[in-house]
């Protein structure tokens, strides 16, 4: 029986940072084989992914990954609770996977597990006063941690300025990759989590040559700019990025189209988006007109109360016409292969025998969709849907680019 160890990726693009993770997560589990849940064509931030899901798969099994399974769209363009427990179901239903490895700013394991079982037990407590302190015109992000701090205070019986051990919680808080390391243990129910210290950049640092590893969007940003990146990414990922056709919001047509659905839709199916509500229609819908671009857009709709990533993430639900009466689905309901190794198909023929898989496995969407259940087909149609969008936008077409044409990439 093989043992395999999880992790949740993005791989926009895959860089150097991210072979450590791998590389770190086998020498520290001792594991036979890595599952990687993975991101489709559209990131967490709300955006498109710089390349699509098949490129990206390659490159994860060229860097170490012996299994891609899909994490779908919508919870890809979920909040970070949605995001981390679909990534954690479908890594978990595979029946393989024993621990989940992520990559932390802090490192800190044992304060990670501690905030997690503190919003997971205090669930009710906490979302109270969030609503609270949202009231005052918070954004969800800053309301959510002054909640823990007053819910923990509470519990300690404490002063939580007075508090080091508070303190230090709300400053890992603010930290985006540790924010998702305690969704993923929240989610955890049989796996166990594997805390790496992240090296060099932070999530959304800008460029810095000095440093060793860069983040994804200082790679994005400066591939844009025309500067050569291979000493900071693998081979594969630094032809591809070469090669292959990139994209971003601002790049392609991907601001025309967000315009058209914003001018196009009514304001109620805008604010049954996930991301929508509070008003944000009518904020969209009085900027749609005049905005130069994507970002520029976001722009004149945030506030202090607004995140960037949850504007972009409405505006790129409204774009794929996800709304929360056709998409009420808690979690996924298939595990979706994208590409595997040969230690992979070892793995999946182990999951068949063994029948360990507690979610249908799809390998061929042609075949494998029929016997889905009615929650699992809806997703499926949602990712295939969205796969078009992509390649129709990027590529101008979506015949040859199919999900109903590939085949799972192997390596």
């Amino acid at each position: 029986m093989l043992k395999a160890a999880g992790i949740t990726a993005e791989y926009n693009p895959l860089h150097n940072g991210h072979l450590y993770h791998i590389e770190e997560t086998r020498r520290i589990t001792g594991c036979d084989a890595v599952v990687v849940a993975m991101s489709g064509d559209y990131v967490q931030r709300g955006e498109p992914a710089i390349m699509d899901k098949w490129v990206r798969t390659e490159h994860a099994l060229k860097s170490g990954a012996d299994l891609v399974i899909e994490i779908p769209v919508l919870y890809c363009l979920g909040n970070a609770g949605q995001y981390a427990g679909a990534a954690v179901r479908i890594l978990e239903a595979t029946g393989k996977v024993s621990h989940i490895s992520f990559g932390s700013e802090s490192g800190d394991a044992e304060a990670l597990v501690r905030i997690a079982h503190t919003f997971r037990d205090n669930e009710a407590e906490i979302e109270a006063a969030v609503k609270s302190i949202r009231n005052k015109g918070f954004s969800y992000p800053a309301a959510r941690a002054l909640a823990y701090s007053e819910v923990s205070a509470a519990i300690k019986g404490t002063d939580p300025a007075a508090d080091p051990e508070i303190r230090g919680d709300i400053r890992i808080l603010e930290k985006a990759n540790d924010i998702l390391g305690i969704e993923y243990i929240k989610a955890m129910q049989s796996a166990e989590p594997v805390v790496i210290h992240r090296e060099g950049a932070g999530y959304g640092d800008p460029y810095n040559e000095r440093i060793v590893y860069q983040s994804s969007s200082a790679i994005r940003a400066q591939t844009f700019s025309g500067k050569d990146l291979s000493r900071y990414v693998p081979e594969c990922t630094a032809r591809s990025l070469k090669e292959c056709h990139l994209t971003g919001p601002d790049r392609d047509k991907w601001f025309d189209v967000l315009r058209y659905a914003v001018l196009s839709a009514d304001e109620e199916f805008i604010e049954d988006c996930p991301s929508g509500g509070e008003g944000l229609a009518s904020l969209m819908k009085a900027s749609a007109g005049s905005a130069k671009s994507w970002s520029s857009f976001i722009r004149r709709i945030k506030s202090k109360r607004y995140t960037y990533t949850r504007l972009s993430r409405l505006c790129m639900q409204l774009v794929l016409a996800i709304n929360r009466k056709r998409y009420n689905i808690d979690s996924p309901e298939y595990i979706r292969v994208l590409g595997f190794s040969e230690k992979g198909r070892e793995l999946l023929a182990e999951m068949r025998d063994e029948e360990t898989a507690t979610l249908p496995v799809i390998i061929n969407v042609n075949k494998n969709a029929q016997d889905l259940s009615w929650k699992a087909r809806r997703l499926l149609d949602l990712d295939i849907h969205s796969a078009n969008i992509y390649n129709l936008l990027t590529k101008g077409e979506t015949d040859t680019c199919s999900d109903h044409r590939h085949v799972p990439v192997m390596i």
